[in-house]
């Protein structure tokens, strides 16, 4: 168990809006922590928060840190991307630290997950809960924690590892299958301001692509921002495709209920 004392705070892919709300959440951080920016609030690139390159390295020197405990991400957005190749993974591969966040930061967890001894966190961010949900989200990744309550929609039992998040963003990997996962895993999914017929295109996406479905050992369905009567039949009929145990949690979400997940953990359901 690392004990955190000071946070990094990233912005890898979209424009840093509201600054105000973000640095009045950074002072109430600073209550309880050591702060420290890598990312520079006066600069953006259209809907990015910095040209690709500037992305890359300041998430590179977040790691390289020697006072940083936790990188935690200040929002997510677009444009992970197009940073994912940039990075430097051996350089960090074998930083003393966490990584938490979520949604396009998902395409940053899997590739660390993957290149590095990182640990790793599918989490809120600042921009949508984290400060307002401190304590706990600090206990769960210092004990790496995992705590989801699951609703059945198909019976049955699934060991792997924890690997998923933002639907559309994990979809946008398929063309670099490096960062796919090596080990069997159960895959947790969520989005949002996504309509169902492309909820419906993506998992299928999912169940064509071999290297990736093979790993599959269970779903762990999140929130879609739909109605379940909109959702639910595509979920169950995904769950009867798949043929392997699924669940519903509606606690996986860009939300500020999201809950904290240690990306990589093994688990048995």
């Amino acid at each position: 168990m690392k004990k955190i004392t000071t946070i990094g705070l990233v912005a890898p892919s979209g424009v840093l809006k509201n600054l105000n709300e973000i640095n009045k959440k950074i002072s109430i951080l600073e209550k309880k922590f050591v702060v420290k920016k890598f990312y520079d609030e006066n600069i953006s690139n259209g809907y990015l928060s910095d040209m690709d390159e500037y992305r890359a390295k300041y998430f590179e020197s977040a790691f390289l840190d020697e006072e940083v405990d936790l990188v935690l991400s200040v929002r997510g957005g677009y444009g992970a991307i197009r940073i994912v190749d940039k990075i430097n993974y051996d350089l960090i591969k074998n930083s003393d630290k966490y990584y938490a966040g979520s949604s396009d930061a998902t395409i940053l967890l899997a590739a660390l997950n993957k290149k590095t001894n990182i640990k790793c966190f599918h989490s809120l961010m600042m921009t949508n809960g984290f400060v307002e949900n401190l304590s706990r989200n600090i206990e769960i990744i210092e004990n790496d924690i995992f705590e989801l309550i699951l609703k059945p929609i198909k019976k049955g039992q699934a060991q792997g590892i924890l690997w998923g998040g933002n639907l559309s963003s994990i979809v946008s990997m398929f063309s670099g299958e490096q960062y796919l996962p090596d080990n069997e895993i159960v895959l947790f999914l969520e989005d949002l301001n996504e309509p169902i017929y492309k909820i419906d295109k993506m998992l299928y996406e999912i169940y064509r692509n071999f290297a990736l479905k093979s790993k599959i050992k269970g779903i762990i369905f999140g929130d879609f921002y739909l109605k379940d009567s909109e959702i639910m039949p595509i979920l169950e009929e995904y769950s009867e495709k798949f043929n392997i145990p699924t669940w519903l949690n509606k606690d996986i979400t860009h939300k500020t209920n999201n809950v904290t997940l240690p990306f990589g953990k093994f688990v048995n359901l």
